[in-house]
């Protein structure tokens, strides 16, 4: 509780310091990122010093490190491995299903597919669809891109040029840059805006690539090339008839719209696409989804209300970071009523500790009672908000992830 109750003022004086101290904070500067400050590596939501604070970190640099000598043996992925595809998409196309959608046991061939949620299915990992494919891509990456930017080993940097080629530039095995047929249900629709919210690892590649400048692993026509390809899919996402609806939603799946359309845009250059959704943000999205107590009842009425009111405000943090890119502060901006980000992060951070339980139904906790109290997701958002506010992280060393 007393996290709690101190958050808000310690956000906002984290703020005044951060003014007048701001000749010593790295600046992200628009769609350049924060190369000026940081060697030339054009990243948005990796901060620098957090990627410093693992370089200088024994045991989390050797853990990076680690992670890119595993992902050096990994394969060149491409979403023509698929063995089939779906009617009207061909094999360049993203193909994914729901992950909460399994097959029927009442109909002879499964079909259509019925909704179970918070259940995966673990078809969707299957050689069939990318999903699996798409999150390997972005986590090798990341682990290059880190490590080398750590040892600045060229062996990293050149395997993660070799996988990005081929995803993105390579006529005979590059994606198509949209996502029709992502998280369709088998039966019913090959595809669906919600599939949209499996744009994270094509963001963790953004961040990879930028630390991927200072090499020349990619030429300047691939970055070029990888840039354009992102281009296509940011202007697929703003007028196709998917990425409108997805517009629409007023859950997460909308926090996490407005999160890519603003990474993808930085990264193309259109930065006044991306002022434009962290100007509207809180009114638009938080006046719309949160109550005057921080929560959002519609994660709430999930099965997993703890998972996804986290993963819905880790979507509005790393947002919140990039908006500092073109100056928009959604850290401590309020709506006429007072309630802000803050406000959510409040009323999360109560639960933190373990000490206090969570009063909404989660299938998560039924499993173990401590587990999700430490997933990836919740450790994303205290990092993010810890950090903001300079705080020392937790003794599990949340300082030590990316987002």
């Amino acid at each position: 509780m007393a996290i709690a109750a101190s958050l808000l003022a310690m956000l906002a004086v984290s703020q005044a310091d951060a003014v007048q101290n701001s000749s010593a904070v790295p600046i992200c500067d628009g769609s350049k990122g924060y190369a000026a400050s940081f060697g030339g590596r054009q990243t948005y939501l990796w901060r620098p010093h957090w990627l410093e604070a693992i370089a200088n970190d024994k045991d989390a640099r050797a853990k990076a490190l680690a992670s890119g000598e595993k992902s050096l043996s990994s394969p060149i992925y491409s979403v023509t491995d698929k063995s089939r595809t779906i009617p009207n998409a061909s094999l360049h196309d993203y193909i994914s299903i729901g992950p909460y959608w399994w097959p029927d046991p009442n109909s002879k061939n499964g079909l259509p597919y019925i909704r179970r949620d918070g259940e995966f299915n673990p078809e969707r990992n299957g050689d069939n669809f990318d999903k699996a494919r798409i999150r390997s891509l972005g986590n090798d990456a990341k682990a290059l891109s880190v490590a080398y930017y750590i040892s600045g080993d060229e062996r990293f940097a050149k395997h993660a040029a070799k996988q990005l080629r081929a995803w993105f530039i390579t006529p005979e095995t590059r994606m198509n840059p949209n996502f029709n047929f992502a998280q369709g249900i088998p039966g019913r629709v090959n595809g669906r805006p919600f599939g949209i919210i499996e744009s994270s690892s094509l963001s963790t590649i953004v961040e990879a690539l930028g630390l991927l400048r200072t090499s020349d692993a990619l030429s300047e026509e691939e970055h070029r090339a990888i840039r354009k390809w992102y281009s296509d899919f940011t202007r697929w996402l703003a007028t196709s008839k998917l990425g409108k609806e997805q517009m629409g939603k007023q859950n997460n799946h909308g926090i996490f719209y407005d999160f890519y359309l603003s990474h993808f845009a930085l990264y193309t250059g259109s930065t006044s696409v991306s002022e434009k959704l962290a100007t509207r943000f809180l009114e638009q999205r938080i006046a719309v989804q949160m109550d005057k107590k921080g929560r959002f009842p519609k994660e709430l009425d999930r099965t997993r209300s703890w998972h996804y009111s986290h993963y819905l405000m880790s979507g509005a943090l790393q947002l919140a970071t990039i908006s500092e890119c073109v100056n928009v502060n959604l850290w401590t901006d309020t709506l006429p009523k007072g309630r802000s980000m803050g406000t959510a992060i409040a009323f999360l951070s109560q639960y933190w500790s373990g000490e206090k339980k969570w009063p909404y139904k989660d299938i998560g906790f039924a499993k173990s009672a401590e587990k999700p109290l430490y997933s990836k997701t919740v450790k994303a958002v205290q990092k993010m908000t810890m950090d903001k506010i300079y705080q020392p992280s937790n003794q599990d060393g949340n300082h030590l992830i990316l987002p």
